[in-house]
């Protein structure tokens, strides 16, 4: 089949014909196979049926990016959504983040999904996030039947069974397409630092010689890097998990210049343009620094900086001016910004607890982008393995062609249960067990029932034995008289030896007890039977059998209710908290119901007043103690204003008292206490200091400024939904007008790149 100038690979023909005939498909193939093709024929097909269609991504710098793919092609017929972005939100391809999907599921708006026909998953793996995967799952099981799902993913080994459960929760036909073959194969290498390139049973040998004497070399893999640069591997993708990191190494290649002339003339213009466009000062942090860099043809990119200036910086390098990328692991996700060589600076991380190495799924996302179709016959990888933190073992596991499987991670939030209870009342408990977890969990208890039956059976064949003598008596009854008084005699007599001789006269009862016992047991007819060690050795076995049984059915009880059991207590701490009762949602839980992400804090706080005689730029300043999460290292100015900052320590307060009650309800905790470090920077940009001035009153990066910022202007678009009063809906849209101007205003700044008017 051809599609857009291009003949189909066999797998997305297979996925195409799926569609046409009406089902969903579950695509499974590595990154960089075309997976897209399969999204972009389905939203073609949506707009020429005149049908509205829905493509989720898992970040917003990806739902971002696919509008303006999108766009370019379809130009009005394209809209966004997210939580700090809506552009023509009537448009027959909507594209957003899958919390707001998951939102608009459950916020149940009479007809708002009567018109979706098709919801595309992209990065559906993602469903394995332990923080963000419940949305997915969510989404699955609870969105109108009438939705067909194309869900895309990198390969994974249990996709069949994550189809199972699909199928059990939906009642559109799915059809599952796995895809193994990377248009543009990989090549894997190991780097050892001070050893060069080597294969993974030289790690081996460097393991059990416990050689440490080689020191990795500072300043980056500089021989690695130089080797890329001789041999026309670049441009290349260099993963660091640290931000500092890719800063560092950034300016440590900066002297490496890997562009000519007329590369770095045109890379400056168009940067410089794009920096006045999007009003980048480019005397200051960041944009400074890259500025001086890209004259080397070298850039730094991750969470920290502007996402403005990070989107200026993807564009120069698609268009091949940025040789050199040092990156976090972010830019792997789904961004479609392929290089020819992908280098690993070390294969552990820190993942927030603990340092720990790379999943086989995590490597595989990031070495995927090695390669580009139709220009790179091969695409180069380097995993640089330090040996004296990364073990053969876990290296080998990490390069494994198998990725772990996928895992549920469904979790309800209290918005989440207060919906289905609004919904289902007391049905939630069986809605609730649809679960992906739940779908593994019958799988496992049939195994475990399964195990029961065939143990109880191998048991009663033992309890009916007699004995081989001929002698009137059951083996298994005889045997066991035998041994309780042999344990009691052994147990006896090791408390004696145990003993000093000192005490062995107070033991004279215990003495006698063990004598009386050797008597017992030789009067057993049982006892001096030539056949005794084959009926103990059975009798032992029905014991062991016993005790499995126990085991096994506890075990089988435990997994088949820990969800219902979790799911109960945190009912229960609702029902005392006032938000439910045994017929449906109270006032409080009504306005709960319709906040995602910090929903008890809010009702909490606004319930008792906290809100009310706050102006717009302190309502920003209790809102960013909600939402806001500091980094640590980060320095922040504390707030000088006395009456906020009374406000806030009283809310504080009573969120630490709400949390404890959640504790004590025997729950893990849900509800982040309140951190208020961000405030005094988010008092003085809502009184319209400029963006430069913010350096005052903190030391965090500027993207994660921006990005806080725009966590509360989504926070407040979420509290004028759940209030539904005038006067304070227009104090909120006050308040998001201090905040969502200049840089922050992520909106503007996408109309404005594509030339839409506000």
């Amino acid at each position: 089949m051809n599609f857009k100038g291009y003949e189909l690979d066999l797998f997305q023909d297979q996925a195409i014909q799926a569609l046409e005939a009406g089902k969903s498909v579950i695509v499974a193939a590595p990154t960089g196979a075309g997976k897209t093709v399969i999204a972009e024929y389905a939203i073609e097909k949506a707009i020429a049926d005149g049908k509205q269609i829905i493509y989720t991504a898992p970040i917003k710098a990806l739902s971002n990016q696919k509008f303006r793919d999108f766009s370019a092609d379809y130009k009005d017929k394209i809209g966004i959504m997210t939580g700090d972005v809506i552009v023509n939100p009537e448009a027959p391809v909507l594209i957003m983040t899958t919390e707001i999907f998951r939102n608009i599921v459950f916020e149940g708006e009479e007809g708002r999904l009567d018109s979706i026909e098709t919801v595309i998953f992209d990065e559906i793996h993602y469903i394995n996030d332990i923080q963000r995967g419940t949305v997915w799952e969510e989404s699955l099981i609870f969105a109108p039947q009438h939705i067909r799902f194309i869900c895309l993913s990198a390969t994974i080994p249990n996709f069949a069974e994550f189809g199972d459960w699909m199928r059990s929760v939906r009642e559109i036909p799915i059809e599952i397409i796995s895809e193994s073959h990377r248009p543009v194969p990989l090549e894997v290498s190991i780097w050892i630092p001070g050893y060069g390139l080597r294969n993974i049973e030289f790690l081996k040998k460097l393991e059990k010689e416990k050689d440490s004497s080689t020191r990795p070399k500072k300043g980056g893999n500089v021989e690695l890097v130089k080797r890329l640069r001789d041999e026309n591997k670049l441009p290349c993708l260099y993963f660091h998990f640290s931000r500092m990191g890719c800063e560092e190494y950034a300016q440590y290649f900066r002297g490496m210049s890997l562009l000519k002339n007329e590369e770095r003339r045109r890379a400056l213009e168009l940067y410089d343009g794009m920096a006045k466009q999007f009003g980048v000062n480019t005397n200051r942090g960041h944009a400074l620094m890259m500025r001086n860099l890209l004259k080397s043809g070298v850039a730094f990119h991750h969470a920290g900086v502007l996402p403005v200036l990070k989107e200026m910086l993807e564009r120069l390098y698609t268009m091949g001016l940025i040789k050199l990328l040092f990156t976090t692991e972010t830019f792997a996700v789904g961004i479609n910004m392929p290089a020819r060589s992908v280098v690993f600076n070390n294969v552990t991380k820190h993942d927030g607890i603990s340092h720990r190495h790379l999943t086989a799924r995590e490597f595989q996302q990031m070495a995927g982008r090695a390669g580009r179709r139709g220009i790179d016959p091969v695409g180069f990888v380097y995993a640089c393995v330090d040996p004296r933190d990364a073990s053969y073992e876990a290296v080998s596991r990490m390069l494994a062609r198998d990725a772990e499987d996928i895992e549920s991670q469904f979790s309800l939030s209290y918005s989440s249960i207060l919906n289905l209870y609004q919904q289902h009342v007391d049905e939630i408990y069986l809605v609730c067990e649809k679960s992906f977890n739940t779908f593994k969990t019958i799988g496992q208890v049939d195994i475990l029932k399964k195990t029961l039956k065939n143990i109880e059976t191998e048991l009663s064949v033992i309890r009916s034995e007699k004995c081989p003598e001929g002698k009137q008596l059951n083996i298994v009854e005889s045997m066991s008289l035998f041994l309780s008084k042999r344990d009691e005699f052994f147990r006896l007599k090791d408390l004696l030896r145990k003993r000093n001789r000192k005490k062995r006269a107070s033991m004279f009862k215990t003495i006698e007890r063990i004598n009386q016992l050797k008597d017992e047991i030789d009067e057993l007819e049982c006892s001096k039977c030539k056949l005794m060690k084959t009926c103990r050795s059975r009798a032992m076995k029905a014991r062991r059998y016993e005790k499995n049984l126990n085991e096994i059915s506890s075990e089988a009880v435990e997994v088949e209710n820990s969800q219902r059991s979790l799911l109960a207590r945190r009912m229960g701490f609702l029902t005392d908290l006032g938000y439910i009762d045994e017929k449906g949602l109270l006032p409080r839980g009504i306005v709960a119901s319709q906040i995602f992400g910090y929903e008890l804090q809010f009702t909490e706080l606004f319930f008792e007043g906290y809100f009310e005689e706050l102006s717009p730029e302190e309502i920003n300043v209790l809102v960013s103690s909600i939402v806001f999460e500091s980094r640590r290292g980060d320095n922040f100015k504390r707030i000088r204003d006395n009456r906020i900052a009374g406000i806030i320590g009283q809310a504080e307060s009573r969120i630490a008292q709400l949390r404890k009650m959640e504790r004590e309800a025997g729950l893990p905790n849900l509800i982040k206490g309140l951190d208020p470090k961000l405030n005094s920077a988010v008092l003085e940009w809502s009184r319209g200091c400029t963006f430069e001035d913010l350096k005052k009153f903190t030391s965090g990066d500027d993207g994660d400024l921006v990005r806080s910022f725009r966590l509360v202007v989504d926070f407040l678009r979420q509290m004028k939904r759940a209030i539904n009063e005038p006067a304070f809906g227009a104090k909120l849209d006050q308040a998001v007008k201090l905040i969502y101007r200049d840089i922050v205003d992520a909106e503007s700044q996408l109309r404005s790149e594509l030339g839409l008017e506000k």
